[in-house]
């Protein structure tokens, strides 16, 4: 009995080699890219989880220092409720913008929430800067009274193209500052 010849042998050989070939195509390039992407978005959900545990660290931290404080003085906001606490926080706030030439662009009231036994009364503030208004602006914030969180800071420049503006920075931030919970 008579086997094929080489050159059937190196055709028989060559098929299997495109098979391969086409089979890994087809397949192990889109599972390639499947898993390629499950494991950029798992990279991406545990930066969110990492940061979302900071955050709750740093409200814990505030409330434990204003636990510590006793809660008294100028620490809390005086309001009673949620909503009077956010407008004089936005008040405290455009007045600052003010004082340092910035344009108010937005203001919202976020949702308040318990932290330790206090409120968390948070807005989400959009206003437009200079290079050097912008920290002294963020260490008034920080340094006056009652305690103010920043979080969630986004800058934006203006293009470099545009000239003669007095503002080139857009910038958006979070601000939370706590007031005694009701009850």
């Amino acid at each position: 009995m008579r086997r094929g010849t080489v050159g059937s042998r190196l055709a028989a050989v060559a098929l299997v080699v495109v098979l391969l070939a086409a089979a890994y195509v087809v397949i192990g390039v889109p599972l390639h890219s499947a898993y390629n992407d499950a494991n950029s978005r798992i990279a991406a959900s545990r930066l969110q989880i990492t940061a979302a545990q900071r955050q709750s660290e740093d409200r814990a931290a505030a409330a434990n220092a204003l636990r510590e404080s006793g809660g008294e003085g100028t620490l809390l906001l005086a309001e009673r409720s949620d909503a009077s606490a956010a407008a004089t926080l936005q008040t405290r706030l455009q007045a600052i913008l003010e004082s340092n030439a910035a344009q108010l662009v937005s203001v919202e009231a976020l949702p308040a929430t318990d932290v330790d036994g206090y409120r968390a009364v948070r807005i989400r503030v959009q206003f437009s800067t200079g290079h050097l208004g912008l920290p002294r602006i963020l260490h008034a914030l920080e340094s006056t009274r009652p305690v103010a969180i920043l979080d969630n800071l986004t800058i934006n420049a203006r293009s470099a193209r545009v000239t003669g503006i007095e503002r080139p920075l857009d910038v958006r931030i979070d601000v939370t500052a706590f007031r005694a919970a009701d009850g």
